[in-house]
């Protein structure tokens, strides 16, 4: 995967998500890494692999769950 993140790429992601979860989430919070941990304190909904996300990067940091919290 390169770095250029086209529409089509973004469009592609947010279609899985929309598909794998049901739902639009009217709200997002975006955790680094060390805050992890907050989101075993939220009502998850549908947890997605990154790499089940078309054009989605994958963590490379070895604590990093990779997986898409809604």
């Amino acid at each position: 995967m390169t770095n250029d993140i086209t529409m089509e790429t973004v469009r592609g992601a947010a279609e899985a998500i929309r598909a794998a979860s049901g739902f639009r989430p009217e709200l997002g919070i975006v955790l680094g890494t060390g805050l992890g941990a907050l989101a075993g304190e939220i009502e998850v909904k549908t947890s997605i692999p990154y790499e089940e996300i078309p054009g989605f990067p994958q963590s490379t940091v070895e604590s990093h769950a990779g997986r898409r919290i809604l």
